[in-house]
């Protein structure tokens, strides 16, 4: 039998192989490229030194000493803004949205950001 009339005999079947697997790798090529983007972040542990810094009785909720909640100026500081769809992404100076960013926090370093459960911005 020669190759090419197994070639039109069975063309449907080979149609669809071929199919199958161009789906199969790119759905394995899209999926090792998406696990490559997931960052870990990092967790400070921090012993108490007995006396919470900001402790309000009438709220109950004690801040960290480094963040700005104020909204107002964060210069020189990383910018923490919260979007639409409430994704929390954080701002470093220097960065394309930075000047343009109206933070709702103010950070010192980037790890607090990460902490308080914001992203770093992709730009």
């Amino acid at each position: 039998m020669d190759y090419k009339t197994v070639i039109k005999t069975h063309q449907q079947k080979i149609a669809l192989s071929v199919g199958y697997l161009l789906v199969a790798a790119l759905a394995f090529g899209l999926g090792r490229i998406s696990a490559l983007r997931y960052e870990i972040p990092d967790i400070r542990v921090e012993e108490s030194s007995g006396v919470p810094l900001n402790n309000n009785p009438i709220s109950g909720s004690v801040q960290s000493a480094n963040v700005d909640n104020s909204g107002s100026d964060c210069a020189g500081k990383i910018k923490g803004n919260i979007n639409s769809k409430g994704d929390k992404i954080y701002h470093i100076p220097g960065g394309s949205f930075y000047d343009r960013t109206n933070p709702e926090q103010c950070f010192v370093t980037e790890a607090e950001a990460r902490t308080a459960g914001f992203r770093k911005s992709s730009q």
